[in-house]
């Protein structure tokens, strides 16, 4: 991190807005301070022009004689971690320890990805036309399990008691370490309250967006040319060359909106096997919106109290057997379980070149009800930024070989338990109903993450959060 000075000897100064289309006219006096911030390329869009403005827009510092005050406005703005002198202070110590301990999976086992994932030759998941028949029975029995490939076990998470505030501040948070912490919500309400007659009563003429797919697997990626518009379907040219595998698809589930009794419906005929070949999922659906009373049965954590700010509260609710396809959230994440199972595998996010980390094109299954059935129909003109090409269940080492040197760890978290994953972390989540109620339940809280980073980016690495600077 740098700081470059110039000075200038002007009464105004003159900058573009944003769009680049009026001219702006501020007026500075003579010892003021203009400060340019870095400019950061949008990643988000390959339509947008990635190369810096001409006259970008400064910010303008009033100078006085406290120089700690200067001080603190350039580092602030310019996230720099500086003193007077121009050494790194004491936060910038701290945020250069945090980095430089980052939990690694490597660090605890020498079992990689290519010693727990078996590959299949067809490469069926990302299978193209000339392969789809071969692979129909392949796609019919694969979401059940992870398959291995020889006796090495994949690192398991550790297993803890409900933390205090410092312990997951310095053990968990900072240094971006996974952890299921056992036994966390059971004395939460939600526990005895939520069956499914419970919120049928509570709820069941709201309205809610369900997703819908085969053979329950979700966000899975494919060939593009399963889908009926492949042909007529043009990528522009600027977007295309910028894709590092055009010729693939993230397929989205296809969506419908209905009451929430319905769906409770819908997914008992799918337990009891009357409906077969579809999967049915109310997956990070906001309590404060659609569930609002909910939120009264669930607790804050102590431990996360004051330290990091909460975005998203999410129930997730199906009949227990789907399968959410390798991804992360720029999110810090705390997955409560309250029923039924989910094994969830993660991956670091050090060194994401070996997740291919990059926009891969969307597609999206349409679903007749009438039929009940599913088509490959529509190829989008829009991009997933946070799912990986690479299919854990079989993987193409051919095409995906910087895989092979992953290290995978398992988080697997049965009912009571609370998953802390780490924002960024790559993860798979197999998802198994409870026995009895034939359904899986869990709660999610999304929080500002401790450590971020540009996306998609797979070079980028992480870095501490501007808006944490206080924890440091």
């Amino acid at each position: 991190m740098s700081v470059k000075i110039g000075v200038i000897d002007v009464s105004t100064f003159s900058w573009l807005n944003q769009n680049n289309s009026e001219m702006k006219e501020g007026v500075v006096k003579l010892d003021d301070i203009l400060l340019f911030k870095k400019f950061t390329p949008d990643r988000t869009c390959l339509l947008t022009d990635k190369s810096p403005t001409s006259n970008p827009k400064p910010l303008v510092y009033r100078r006085t004689l406290d120089v700690d005050s200067l001080i603190n406005f350039v580092n602030t703005h310019c996230n720099t971690y500086r003193t007077e002198s121009g050494a790194i202070n004491m936060a910038g110590l701290h945020r250069e320890q945090i980095l430089q301990n980052l939990f690694k999976v490597s660090s605890v086992t020498n079992v990689k990805s290519s010693d727990v994932f078996k590959s299949t030759s067809s490469s069926c998941t990302i299978a193209s036309k000339a392969q789809s028949a071969e692979c129909s029975d392949h796609f019919s029995n694969k979401y059940k399990s992870i398959p291995g490939s020889s006796n090495k076990q994949m690192k398991k998470c550790d297993r803890i008691a409900v933390p205090s505030k410092e312990e997951f501040l310095h053990s968990y948070l900072k240094l971006s370490t996974p952890v299921v912490i056992e036994n966390a919500i059971q004395h939460w309400d939600a526990f005895r309250k939520w069956s499914n007659e419970f919120l049928r009563n509570m709820y069941g003429n709201s309205s809610v967006h369900v997703k819908l797919t085969p053979r329950g697997e979700f966000e899975g990626v494919e060939h593009a040319s399963l889908w009926e518009n492949y042909d007529s379907f043009e990528i522009p040219l600027k977007v295309k060359e910028q894709l590092p595998y055009p010729d693939l698809v993230v397929v989205r589930p296809a969506t419908a909106n209905v009451k929430f009794s319905e769906f409770l419906d819908l997914m008992k005929k799918i337990s009891d096997e009357e409906l077969k070949n579809v999967s049915a999922y109310l997956e990070y659906s906001s309590i404060p919106e659609y569930f609002p009373d909910l939120e009264e049965d669930i607790e804050e954590f102590e431990f996360t109290r004051g330290v990091i700010q909460r975005k998203h509260l999410n129930i997730w609710l199906s009949d227990g057997n789907t399968l959410g396809k390798l991804h992360f959230d720029p999110f810090d994440n705390l997955l409560c379980q309250i029923d039924g199972t989910k094994e969830v595998i993660l991956f670091e996010p050090h060194d994401n070149q070996r997740l291919y980390e990059g926009h891969i094109p969307e597609a999206m299954l349409s679903y007749n009800h009438t039929n009940i059935e599913f088509r490959r129909k529509t190829l989008l003109d829009s991009t997933s930024m946070v799912m990986s090409p690479v299919d854990i269940t079989s993987p193409d080492f051919t095409r995906f070989p910087k895989f092979a040197d992953t290290h995978p760890l398992n988080c697997t978290i049965s009912e009571g338990d609370v998953l802390f994953m780490p924002s960024f972390w790559w993860h798979e989540v197999q998802s198994y109903p409870n026995t009895d109620t034939s359904r899986n339940v869990a709660v999610n809280l999304w929080y500002e993450p401790f450590l971020t980073k540009e996306f998609p980016c797979p070079e980028c690495t992480l870095d501490v959060n501007p808006k944490y600077r206080h924890l440091l």
